[in-house]
């Protein structure tokens, strides 16, 4: 399993830097080819939105997209991957990953990411409010079942 947490300070500075963020996440996502799984958390600082018949983004989401989302989308489109926060419904508050209080604002721009044929079996992605690291964003929570042995079905 290839396991890799994404963040850059430069995403809101510079087109042209999270052109080049996005186009090295493909180099590595081509390298690994079907020999791993593939599963990137990470602070993406994108919207993705919603949409519905869609393996990339499905509808548990918030309506916003911007440049990096569409970035993210092409992405996934490209190494058949999925963005799994939008996957299971749940309350607001515990599918948003960002907020500024004093603002009123807060929006989903981290994300779980895995191939959309993974082998791997996610029960749940959702926010954990509970654990604070002193930052204005919040924990994404997967659960996932690890499938052992040629003939587990569960």
């Amino acid at each position: 399993m290839y396991l890799r947490n994404l963040w850059n300070k430069w995403w809101r500075k510079c087109f042209s830097k999270k052109k080049k963020i996005f186009w090295k996440l493909n180099i590595v996502i081509v390298e690994i080819e079907n020999s791993r799984e593939i599963l990137i958390p990470g602070d993406f600082n994108s919207r993705t939105g919603k949409n519905i018949n869609n393996l990339v983004v499905v509808p548990y989401g918030e309506e916003v997209i911007n440049d990096s989302g569409d970035r993210l989308i092409d992405t996934c489109k490209k190494n058949w991957l999925k963005i799994l926060n939008g996957y299971f419904q749940h309350k607001w508050i515990h599918q948003y990953t960002w907020h500024w209080d004093t603002r009123e604002l807060r929006s989903i721009i981290d994300y779980i990411i895995a191939r959309q044929t993974s082998g791997l079996k996610f029960q749940d992605v959702k926010v954990c409010r509970r654990m604070t690291v002193g930052s204005d964003h919040y924990l994404v929570n997967a659960k996932m079942l690890f499938l052992y042995g040629k003939n587990n079905a569960n």
